[in-house]
């Protein structure tokens, strides 16, 4: 049975031709056909994890075999207590009373206004997919330890893009200008940037931004934005 080119595992195409593992269209007819959309699948797989809800039941009183019936006891009230009064302070002079002298502080504290410390952003890689490529072509595991956790910024050429509300699927491939190398970047997208997705023309030079994820058949970039 063929692999999905997305999620590299052995698959079916469902009736509405999507990936029955990630919902990545699948034109070819040579994929086994799953008489079930996408979306029942992932019903199916959604409802199969929801845990059983168990009922909880008030036990039951335990029976009363003999023939007296139940004593009850009655508490007693507690004692009332008499606070003692508190002794009156003699009022100490107002000339007797020390200030403690003000703490010397910076000016915007001393106005009253207190600023948070910023927090530390990471810093991204800016790179192209000439130079990206370059690195997986000389070696993979090195470049892959170099990238795992980093922000890259890549520069490169809209190859193809896939806007898809029903499987909500929305990336774009960046290749080099010359098209001869032989990894490509998949730089996956939020639905809320869809719109700009659909703007973008083939050929066009484009921006991005987003957290390293791997590769598999292409390098992944998960949760990018365009970059002005």
């Amino acid at each position: 049975m063929p692999k999905c080119p997305n999620c590299g595992q052995t698959t079916a195409r469902t009736e509405d031709w999507a990936c029955q593992w990630c919902g990545y269209p699948l034109l070819s007819e040579s994929y086994e056909k799953i008489p079930k959309t996408y979306r029942q699948l992932k019903e199916e797989k959604l409802y199969k994890q929801e845990p059983p809800v168990i009922e909880e039941t008030a036990p039951s009183p335990p029976p009363n075999h003999g023939t007296l019936p139940p004593t009850y006891t009655l508490e007693s009230e507690p004692e009332s207590i008499t606070e003692p009064e508190p002794e009156l302070k003699p009022e100490l002079e107002p000339e007797s009373i020390t200030e403690p002298e003000p703490e010397l502080k910076p000016e915007k504290q001393r106005e009253g206004i207190l600023e948070p410390e910023p927090e530390p952003t990471p810093t991204a890689i800016e790179i192209t997919v000439e130079e990206l490529c370059s690195a997986y072509r000389v070696d993979k595991v090195a470049a892959d330890a170099k990238f795992t956790n980093k922000i890259l910024t890549v520069t490169g050429v809209v190859g193809r893009m896939v806007v898809n509300d029903i499987h909500d699927v929305y990336y774009i491939i960046l290749t080099s200008a010359e098209k001869k190398e032989e990894w490509n970047v998949r730089c996956k997208f939020d639905k809320k940037h869809a719109p700009k997705l659909n703007r973008l023309t083939a050929g066009q030079t484009v921006t991005t931004q987003g957290k390293y994820d791997g590769y598999k058949i292409n390098i992944l970039i998960r949760d990018c934005v365009l970059v002005p």
